[in-house]
């Protein structure tokens, strides 16, 4: 019997920062995260590999199984992002996750009504960022079960 291995999707992390991504990326390590991280530093960079069909372009990478996104980006911010996506469901099956330093109820309420699949405060204490990227990783790709389909 030949057994096909398929090639594990990647997360997808939307963040302007280099410091926000190079610290996500190190909690990641130090959870023992093996997936494959493809990083969009702006809404526009995201959608453009979500929908590469948009600008008549062929997809380079696979889709990613999970988004993970910063509210605050440059240009288009996170919550028209999620509000495009939103529109565009039909189209997406990969949850995106919020992670950002705000928690103002209105933003949190905003992300949930355009989709988000969750909303995660980004800790200040390093400790604490391990942790919470310890208890997303262990939900996403340990307790549900992502679309890991054809691309």
């Amino acid at each position: 019997m030949v057994k096909t291995i398929k090639k594990m999707r990647p997360l997808m992390i939307v963040e302007d920062s280099d410091e926000d991504f190079e610290v996500f990326c190190w909690a990641l390590q130090k959870t023992g995260f093996t997936r494959p991280v493809i990083r969009a530093e702006s809404a526009e960079v995201a959608l453009t590999h979500l929908f590469p069909e948009l600008l008549q372009a062929d997809r380079i990478d696979p889709l990613p199984c999970l988004v993970l996104m910063d509210l605050n980006l440059p240009g288009v911010n996170g919550l028209q992002l999620l509000e495009q996506l939103s529109k565009m469901k039909q189209l997406l099956s990969i949850p995106v996750v919020i992670m950002s330093t705000s928690n103002n109820p209105l933003d949190i309420e905003a992300c949930y009504c355009f989709g988000a699949a969750g909303y995660i405060t980004k800790p200040f204490k390093l400790e604490d960022y391990i942790e919470k990227v310890r208890a997303l990783t262990h939900y996403w790709f340990n307790t549900v079960m992502l679309p890991e389909g054809s691309d």
